[in-house]
């Protein structure tokens, strides 16, 4: 059986008890948080009733495990969420296009809320704190695609009244209605569109994100900004050029609103298809990038990875439309199950705080970029 959190870090017996410390006392917020699951929690039961649901669909498929945990079917959902050691984490998913939509998504969100009694939403910076003192955990809403379009503004409004909208990314990969996404032919930045949608964001106190967004509409959303903006989930183009990555200028404009950037896990994006066995090492080289450039204060962690789902329903569902997604074959996503040596599950997540006590990092550094860095930023926001 794979044992969790062990990666060989070199540490002594004094730094892993540090690190065993530090992840336990922190509030550690993960900015794209897939589930508390994994490939490894499937059992051949669930792996038959998924796939007896005959679809290809990524979203049908994603909430599959969720939607157990809250018909009572899954009793190790709360087990993993506990051994993450994750006190918050995103929730979403959905489409922001229509009503039909928010409301879809908020009616998720209420079963799932009643379901769980240990869980609770976050509304404000309190509210999490709250969930860490209590041993419980938190969820804020999160939306990547946005497919908006003048005229229905006032959804980001109803969206994060009803508590499924608290960040929001200007463009998924491609072109919309507002900017371009970083995956994007060529990038002209925000239209007058934009602008407003940047404007109502700070208005209403959604956090705008310029994860998938390109790199004239990140530098432009920043630009525009009065509240703080962030990357939810990226990396640094300087230690490994890829679409998803954001360059120097880009990573100092962010870090100049007083945002964010969270960096992901996702083998794909740190290191080129031919890699052999790449680790959490890589993730840490980002981190210890992003720390030298604009301060430690604006590093955090958007895991995004792994899928929580079986290999092969990983391939059906998100390799085999790799395009729809607006990825490329020069994007370097041969192999859509691989996970990074050291971060193979939700319970590996402690290795990231084991690696940071590696790197030298302090304590109050070390709690900054599990949480407290995004936890700012989430007060100064919606309070």
């Amino acid at each position: 059986m794979h044992q969790y959190g062990v990666f060989d870090f070199g540490l002594t017996e004094e730094q892993e008890a540090r690190a065993a410390r530090l992840h336990r006392d922190s509030v550690i917020i993960d900015l794209l948080f897939q589930g508390p699951c994994s490939p490894d929690v499937w059992t051949d039961e669930l792996v038959a009733e998924v796939d007896a649901l005959g679809s290809d669909d990524l979203f049908t498929v994603a909430f599959f495990l969720k939607e157990r945990a809250i018909a009572g079917r899954f009793p190790a959902y709360k087990e993993l969420f506990d051994a993450s050691g994750v006190t918050t984490a995103a929730t979403g998913g959905y489409v922001l296009k229509d009503k039909a939509a928010v409301l879809d998504a908020a009616h998720l969100l209420a079963r799932e809320l009643a379901a769980f009694p240990w869980l609770r939403r976050a509304h404000r910076a309190d509210d999490i704190r709250a969930a860490h003192e209590a041993g419980e955990q938190a969820v804020w809403g999160l939306v990547q695609t946005n497919m908006l379009s003048p005229g229905n503004l006032d959804l980001i409004d109803a969206a994060h009244a009803l508590g499924v909208l608290n960040t929001l990314d200007c463009a998924y990969n491609t072109m919309n209605h507002i900017g371009a996404g970083c995956t994007e032919r060529y990038d002209p930045g925000l239209s007058h569109f934009g602008l407003e949608f940047v404007r109502r964001c700070n208005d209403v106190g959604v956090i705008v994100d310029t994860a998938h967004s390109g790199r004239q509409t990140t530098l432009d959303a920043c630009a525009a900004s009065t509240r703080p903006v962030i990357a939810t989930h990226t990396s640094a183009a300087a230690v490994f050029g890829h679409d998803r990555a954001k360059s120097d200028e880009e990573l100092r404009a962010i870090a100049g609103t007083g945002g964010v950037i969270g960096v992901y896990v996702v083998p794909f994006f740190l290191a080129p298809p031919d890699a052999v066995n790449p680790t959490i090492e890589l993730f840490l080289d980002h981190v210890d990038y992003l720390s030298d450039l604009v301060g430690w204060e604006h590093v955090a962690i958007g895991t995004d990875w792994p899928l929580a789902l079986p290999y092969h329903v990983q391939e059906a569902t998100f390799a085999g439309k790799l395009g729809e997604f607006g990825f490329r074959p020069e994007h370097g996503i041969d192999n859509v199950t691989r996970t990074l040596d050291g971060f193979r599950d939700y319970r590996d997540m402690i290795n990231i705080t084991r690696g940071l006590v590696a790197r030298g990092y302090a304590d109050k550094t070390v709690q900054g970029i599990l949480g407290e860095n995004f936890l700012r930023v989430f007060e100064e926001v919606n309070g």
